[in-house]
């Protein structure tokens, strides 16, 4: 749910839906679809000239990143009406994202386990007049299929965090589906495959393919990859696989127009 004093964002139009890709090698092979999977989301397709990076992180450090954002073209802190930026965590660890942001925009934290509750936090300087500084921290979800809220200052999200704790494929799979993905400019999102994930099912290389197919629709939304930062542990699915890791954080950027 959204309440009303959240800031809530709302999709103007649906996006492609969600299509299941064809097998990797033409029938069902876990191994050829977690080959496939691991392919893709090591494999940057952009470079970014100039980057943001977590804390006090240079250039020369790209390579070891967590994560980094795309910011060709950005002015931080931004002239005019501040960045919008919003942040799915269950476990805290948007810490350096938060710090990043917090400086420059309007930073909302939503934390899906409820453990912090609905207040503005003051680990971060205080907000200016602006909208920037500091960030707001919420207790629920967003909703964006809401069909009513407050009117946002701009029209979408300029850079959204997620690390959902192996919720992301679903949620990926609905913001595809639903078109909000039109309406963020940088995603970054842990995804994990240690186990399925949340509400997933079916043999291993079904679910193989279905992790791939939600990574597609990324890809049919205009999002490319920028950045991969490997997690820490070598198990997929339960099977200790040498060439992949148990989680990953990719960097993407939306490369088509913002709705």
């Amino acid at each position: 749910m959204c309440y009303p004093d959240d800031a809530c964002v709302y999709p103007q139009e649906r996006g492609r839906g969600f299509e299941l890709q064809q097998w990797a090698s033409g029938e069902p092979s876990f191994t050829a679809e977690l080959e496939r999977v691991i392919a893709y989301i090591t494999t940057p397709q952009v470079n970014c000239s100039r980057v943001l990076l977590p804390g006090e992180s240079h250039a020369s450090q790209v390579s070891g990143a967590l994560w980094l954002l795309c910011v060709e073209g950005w002015s931080l802190p931004s002239q005019g009406p501040p960045c919008v930026a919003y942040s799915f965590s269950m476990d805290e660890g948007d810490t350096g994202f938060l710090e990043a942001l917090s400086k420059a925009c309007e930073v909302h934290r939503f934390d899906p386990s409820g453990h912090h509750g609905d207040r503005a936090s003051s680990g971060y300087r205080n907000r200016g007049d602006d909208g920037s500084g500091g960030f707001r921290q919420h207790r629920v979800w967003l909703d964006w299929r809401a069909a009513r809220g407050r009117k946002q200052k701009k029209k979408g999200v300029d850079f959204l965090y997620a690390d959902l704790l192996s919720a992301e494929w679903r949620v990926l799979q609905n913001w595809a589906e639903l078109g909000t993905l039109g309406r963020v400019s940088h995603l970054v999102a842990t995804v994990h495959l240690q186990w399925a994930g949340f509400e997933v099912g079916g043999t291993e290389a079904e679910v193989v393919r279905y992790w791939f197919s939600v990574l597609q629709g990324l890809q049919d939304a205009a999002f490319r990859l920028v950045h991969s930062s490997p997690g820490a542990g070598k198990s997929v699915l339960r099977h200790k696989v040498e060439n992949a890791h148990s989680s990953y954080t990719l960097s993407w950027v939306n490369t088509g127009p913002i709705h």
